[in-house]
C-alpha cells in the first residue's frame, strides 16, 4: 500500500498546479481575441470536473476531458482545457484509477479537441498527437509514482518487521537464558544446601545433651539453612520472571559426576554406583544436562531418602541415567520432589527435553525410580527418544 503521507504530498502539489491552471484558463479568454463564452464554458466544465475528482473520480475524469471538446466546438482554443485534463489524469492514476483507462480517456478526448480546433490531423501539425501522448504519459507517470510509494512503504514495513522480529528473538534468548540460570541455581545451590543440612543434622545427633551451647548453635545453623533455602526459591522465581543480568560461570559437565557422588557419600548417603563411558565426549548441552540431572537425583536422595540409593550412568550411543531412592526406615512411599514447589522434577524434565531427551519417574513400594535418556549429541536426539520409548 502506498504511504498515505506520500500520496497526500503528491496530491497537494498537483492540486496547486491544477488550481493555478484553472485560474489562468478562466481569466485568459478576457485578454485574448476569440470567443469568450465557449472558453468560459470550457473553464467552468474544468472547474466542475476538478471539484468531482475525489468523490466521483470516473465522472470527474470524463467531465474534465470533455472540457477541451466544448471549447473546440465553440471555436475557442482547447489548450488550457486539455492541459488541465493532463494534470487530472496524473492525479487520478495516482489515486489508483487504472492508468490504461485514464490515459485512454484523456488521450483520445485531448486529440479530438485539438483536431476539431485545427480542423485537421496531419504530420505537419502534430499538436493532436502531442496532446494524446501527454495524456497517456501523465497517466503512466501517476501510476509509476503510486508504485514507487507502495514499494517504499513495503520496504519500510519490512524494516519494521525485521526490527520487531530481532527484538522478539532477543527477548526469547533472554527468557531462555533466564530459565537456564534458574535451573542451574536451583540444582547447584539446592544440592549444596542439602549437603550442609545433612551435615548439621549429623552433628546434632552426635553432640552430647550436656553441650547445650553447641546444640543451640547447630539449631540456629539449621534454621539459617532453611531460611537460605526459602530465599533461594524467591531468587529462583525472580530469575524465571525478572530482568536482572547475571555473570555466568562455565557450565559443569558429565566429567564431574564422580565428584557429585563423592559429595553425596560424604554427606552420609550410601549409594551404589555404576559409571561407564564417562570418558566419552558429549555435546556441551548434553554434558551439562547429564551433570545437573545426576546432581538433582542425588539431592533428592539426600532430602527424601532413608540414606540409601543407587545410581547408574552409562554413556554409549545415548546417555542413560537411572537413580533409585530407597526408604530404609519403612516410612511412606518415596518421593522424588526436590523442593516444595516441585521445581526439581520439572527442572530435570525441562532440561532433558531441551536437548532432545526425556525423563521418567515412578514409585515401586518404598523405592522412587528416576530414568533419564539423553542423546549423546544433537544428531542422536531422535534415536535417543526412540530408545527411551522402547
Amino acid at each position: 500500500m502506498p504511504s498515505p503521507a506520500g500520496v497526500r504530498r503528491a496530491e497537494r502539489l498537483v492540486l496547486v498546479v491544477v488550481l493555478l491552471a484553472l485560474i489562468v484558463n478562466l481569466v485568459a479568454p478576457f485578454f485574448h481575441d476569440g470567443p469568450v463564452l465557449p472558453a468560459v464554458a470550457s473553464g467552468l466544465a474544468s472547474v466542475l470536473g476538478v471539484g468531482l475528482l475525489r468523490r466521483r473520480p470516473v465522472a470527474a475524469l470524463v467531465v474534465v476531458s470533455l472540457a477541451g471538446i466544448v471549447a473546440s466546438l465553440g471555436g475557442a482554443d482547447p489548450t488550457g482545457a486539455w492541459s488541465i485534463a493532463v494534470f487530472a489524469a496524473f492525479l487520478q492514476s495516482l489515486r489508483r484509477l487504472p492508468a490504461v483507462l485514464v490515459g485512454s480517456v484523456v488521450g483520445v478526448t485531448s486529440a479530438v479537441a485539438v483536431a476539431l480546433h485545427e480542423g485537421q490531423v496531419s504530420l505537419e501539425r502534430p499538436t493532436a498527437s502531442i496532446a494524446a501522448v501527454c495524456g497517456i504519459a501523465a497517466a503512466a507517470a501517476g501510476s509509476a509514482v503510486r508504485s514507487n510509494l507502495r514499494w517504499r512503504a513495503e520496504l519500510e514495513g519490512r524494516a519494521r518487521d525485521a526490527v520487531e522480529n530481532r527484538r522478539a528473538a532477543v527477548d526469547r534468548s533472554v527468557a531462555e537464558e533466564r530459565l537456564r540460570i534458574a535451573r542451574d541455581l536451583h540444582d547447584s545451590i539446592g544440592h549444596h544446601i542439602a549437603v550442609v543440612s545433612v551435615h548439621l543434622g549429623t552433628a546434632q545427633v552426635t553432640v552430647s545433651d550436656a553441650d547445650r551451647a553447641t546444640r543451640a548453635s547447630l539449631d540456629s545453623a539449621r534454621d539459617a539453612v532453611r531460611a537460605v533455602l526459602v530465599e533461594t526459591q524467591e531468587v529462583l522465581r525472580v530469575l524465571r520472571l525478572g530482568d536482572a543480568p547475571s555473570d555466568l560461570a562455565p557450565p559443569p559437565d558429565h566429567a564431574g559426576i564422580p565428584a557429585l557422588v563423592a559429595s553425596a557419600r560424604s554427606a552420609g548417603l550410601v549409594v551404589d554406583t555404576t559409571l561407564r563411558g564417562l570418558d566419552r565426549p558429549l555435546a556441551p548441552v548434553v554434558s551439562t544436562a547429564a551433570h545437573r540431572i545426576v546432581q538433582e537425583a542425588l539431592t533428592n536422595a539426600l532430602k527424601h531418602g532413608g540414606g540409601q540409593g543407587s545410581l547408574r550412568v552409562e554413556i554409549a550411543e545415548a546417555v542413560l541415567i537411572e537413580a533409585a531412592n530407597v526408604r530404609a526406615d519403612g516410612g511412606g512411599p518415596a518421593t522424588g520432589l526436590g523442593d516444595s514447589d516441585g521445581h526439581g522434577l520439572v527442572g530435570m524434565t525441562e532440561r532433558a527435553a531441551s536437548v532432545g531427551g526425556r525423563v521418567e519417574h515412578w514409585v515401586e513400594g518404598q523405592v522412587f525410580w528416576l530414568r533419564a535418556v539423553l542423546p549423546a549429541d544433537a544428531a542422536g536426539a531422535g534415536a535417543a527418544l526412540e530408545e527411551a520409548r522402547r
